[in-house]
């Protein structure tokens, strides 16, 4: 390892046994510490063979002096042993995921806060306006000192009861100390999201048992049949639009929801009712996109091409949403204290259901009107 000239100087400066032990060590470390240069300077495998650097000083000798050496070609980070172990990687301290949807429904509703784990709220119980007003309500015409007639509305009761939605992990002490990211924020949003977007889900197609009560399962639901199975035409979207709720029509919370793969259906009929943001230059724009001017959202929450509610149109200002907590987030170490773990909780109480639970039969005794229309996946 060392020359003979430099042996020479550490002798002058040292005894040379010291010389011969520390020549001895730097045989048994280098090797360890670093297989690949061990190898290039040929320690561990005889004093100098062919084609190997006789020191540490000559390798550093000739790379300053002599950089052609062929001994030297061989080095490169492509292979570990033969310098990649020297090149550091790069760790990008942030990290990637995928995004989930926005809440939909959330933010049209009418939401309410709730003081305790039950809230009910009084509602008029109304289905027809056939031969009276608001479930029962008459006013008529009446000659002079004439007989009145008494008529009454009927309630119902809307009743929101708390569910608890959660969410749960438990992660390693080491882990929490040690990530190259800042977990702790990273965890109480991936939940925060995930917790959301259930939510959501919940608010459109929950069943109402241990859950929201969603849109779809609601009675006030009216399916207009389409003209072609697996389709969506012109024709539909105009019997949808036939079968809404009439104030619906000109509130800002009516918007269209669809599912991803209705968009191929939808596309096309740019020219008639589709409008791809009409101040920019029509379908060559980005998305959002309105369909008769109101809104259209495109969700994987609903379901896919020719079943029923790929496609609906929806006043979400009769959707109400009780709030009895906002998102508690609480960690503890002494759960799992024994194994060096944190367990995190995450806890979210409310409910939410529609504010009609029937179809509406108008005046003229037509077809069944509602603030919730989606089209069926029946054939006329």
């Amino acid at each position: 390892m060392l020359t003979d000239e430099q042996k020479a100087e550490l002798k002058n400066i040292l005894d040379a046994a010291v010389v011969e032990r520390v020549e001895a060590e730097m045989k048994k470390v280098i090797p360890k510490f670093n297989p690949g240069i061990g190898a290039i300077l040929g320690v561990g495998a005889g004093d100098n063979p062919a084609g190997k650097f006789k020191s540490f000083g000559d390798f550093l000798h000739t790379t300053k002096f002599n950089p052609k050496d062929a001994r030297l070609k061989a080095l490169g980070e492509g292979t570990d042993s033969l310098g990649g172990f020297l090149v550091p990687e790069e760790f990008k301290a942030d990290l990637f995921r995928q995004e989930l949807e926005e809440s939909i429904v959330r933010p049209y509703a009418t939401v309410v806060p709730m003081a305790s784990d039950t809230l009910n709220w009084p509602a008029i119980s109304a289905t027809s306006n056939v031969s009276h007003r608001f479930g029962g309500v008459l006013g008529y015409s009446t000659e002079e000192a004439g007989s009145k007639t008494a008529s009454e509305p009927k309630f119902r009761q809307i009743k929101l009861i708390a569910k608890k939605r959660t969410a749960y992990t438990i992660v390693s002490d080491e882990l929490l100390a040690d990530s190259a990211i800042a977990l702790v924020p990273v965890l109480q949003e991936l939940y925060r999201e995930d917790i959301s977007w259930e939510e959501d889900y919940a608010y459109l197609r929950g069943t109402g048992v241990g859950e929201e009560l969603g849109i779809f399962n609601s009675g006030a639901v009216v399916l207009p049949t389409r003209a072609v199975a697996s389709q969506v035409s012109l024709a539909d979207i105009a019997n949808i639009i036939a079968r809404m709720w009439p104030p619906s029509l000109y509130r800002p919370s009516t918007i269209w929801i669809c599912s991803p793969a209705v968009l191929a259906q939808l596309i096309p009929l740019v020219a008639t009712v589709i409008t791809w943001l009409p101040s920019s230059g029509g379908i060559a724009a980005r998305i959002p996109a309105t369909i008769l001017g109101m809104p259209l959202r495109i969700s994987e929450k609903v379901p896919t091409l020719g079943t029923t509610g790929d496609i609906g149109l929806y006043d979400l200002s009769y959707y109400v949403i009780g709030d009895r907590s906002g998102l508690q987030i609480n960690s503890s170490e002494h759960v799992r204290f024994t194994t060096d773990e944190t367990v995190w909780r995450f806890v979210k109480r409310g409910d939410g259901q529609p504010k009609v639970d029937s179809a509406f039969t108008p005046k003229n005794a037509g077809a069944t009107l509602s603030p919730f229309v989606q089209l069926s996946s029946a054939t006329a």
